[in-house]
This record gives structure tokens, C-alpha cells and sequence, in this order.
């Protein structure tokens, strides 16, 4: 039996500083660079401080959803030729 993971919520909270710094350096790894939006806004389709509001909110509630969520293999178990069988959605009658 599998020793279930830890809830998402163990361990320290992060403060929005903390959250933010990690955004920003996630996003540069990436090429993208915050500081050529506004820093705040309201005109501007985006903004410094909305885009780090929406990160930190992601990053603090579906990212833990998401480590928690389990995949149960009975469900849709395996099989060899996938393309052979209908669709998941699709009900056979009998005929």
C-alpha cells in the first residue's frame, strides 16, 4: 500500500514576498520580464501587481489541489490497443 503524501497545506506559508520572488524568477528563467508592465495600473490590460496577484493566488490554491489529486489505475486501467475500444463517453447498447 502506498504511504499517502502530505497535506499540501504542511510546511511553512510563504509570505507574498516570498510567493513573488519566486514568481518573478520562475518567469525570468523563462524570458519573461514583469518589469516592463506598469507596476499598477488600472487602464493597462496588465499589470505588475494583478499578475503576481493572480500567480500567488494559483500557487496557493491549484497547485495544492493538483499535488493532492490521485489517479486511480481501476478506473481507466491500461490496455494495449486503446485505439481498438470507444470512446470513454461513448454507451454501447448491446447492438
Amino acid at each position: 500500500m502506498r504511504n499517502p503524501s502530505p497535506p499540501a497545506h504542511a510546511g511553512p506559508d510563504l509570505t507574498d514576498q516570498e510567493l513573488d520572488r519566486y514568481v518573478v524568477t520562475r518567469l525570468r528563467l523563462l524570458g519573461i520580464d514583469l518589469s516592463v508592465l506598469p507596476e499598477d495600473d488600472p487602464e493597462a490590460p496588465a499589470d505588475q501587481l494583478r499578475v503576481l496577484r493572480s500567480a500567488r493566488s494559483f500557487l496557493r490554491n491549484t497547485v495544492p489541489a493538483l499535488s493532492n489529486f490521485e489517479l486511480d489505475p481501476q478506473v481507466f486501467p491500461p490496455v494495449s490497443y486503446p485505439a481498438a475500444l470507444p470512446p470513454v463517453t461513448e454507451v454501447s447498447d448491446g447492438e
